[in-house]
């Protein structure tokens, strides 16, 4: 017997459930809720996910092939090294209508390269070392979020929302800047990928000197 023994759930809350390295295939999940669960290393294949949160859970290199989310809430939880490209992309659109939403998660070395983000959330998180090259972030929300390592190559950030992140690396000409918020001071690191000459203020120095 397996921790998912249905080819679908309605309306399920799962607790404090266990199933490190479980292999699902093909179950639809709606409307569900999941908290405090382990399912490290879980292999999620061909399943869909719509309308579920995610609460408290371990979700740590878990497999994601040809797998669906819609309207999906990871709040407070693991999920580090996920290679979000596995999923079920539905021609490069599965975030386009919010998705999936990130608040306060751990999403260390994990993989969004060339995905549609628009309107994607990641309030609150922490991204060491995640990929996000040629993603579409347009519209998306970083506020708050630990953004050291992270990798932003080719992607569209306009309209994006970076108030309060902090310790990223962004090449502003590297990447679509539109509109794109930031907050002070650590807006001050997109002036260092930019081909200009930065000096400390010799009126400042001078006043400092007296």
């Amino acid at each position: 017997m397996t921790a998912f023994d249905l080819e679908q759930y309605l309306e399920k809350t799962f607790k404090n459930l266990t199933a490190p390295a479980e292999v699902v295939e093909q179950v639809h999940f709606q409307d569900c809720a999941f908290e405090n669960c382990y399912l490290s290393e879980a292999v999620f294949n061909k399943c869909s996910f719509e309308g579920c949160t995610f609460t408290d859970c371990d979700l740590s290199l878990v497999k994601l092939s040809h797998t669906r989310f819609k309207e999906t809430h990871f709040k407070n939880c693991r999920l580090v090294g996920v290679n979000w490209c596995d999923a079920d992309w539905e021609l490069r659109s599965l975030l386009k209508t919010v998705r999936v939403y990130f608040e306060s998660c751990l999403l260390d070395h994990t993989l969004f390269i060339g995905l549609d983000l628009a309107h994607t959330g990641f309030r609150d998180c922490q991204l060491h070392g995640a990929d996000f090259e040629n993603a579409d972030l347009s519209h998306a929300n970083f506020l708050g979020a630990d953004l050291t390592g992270a990798r932003f190559a080719g992607c569209d950030l306009s309209e994006a929302n970076f108030v309060g992140a902090h310790s990223y690396a962004i090449n502003a000409a590297g990447n679509t800047l539109h509109k794109t918020s930031f907050s002070l001071p650590e807006a001050v690191s997109l002036l260092y990928s930019l081909d200009i000459i930065l000096e400390d203020d010799p009126l400042e120095s001078e006043s400092s000197a007296l």
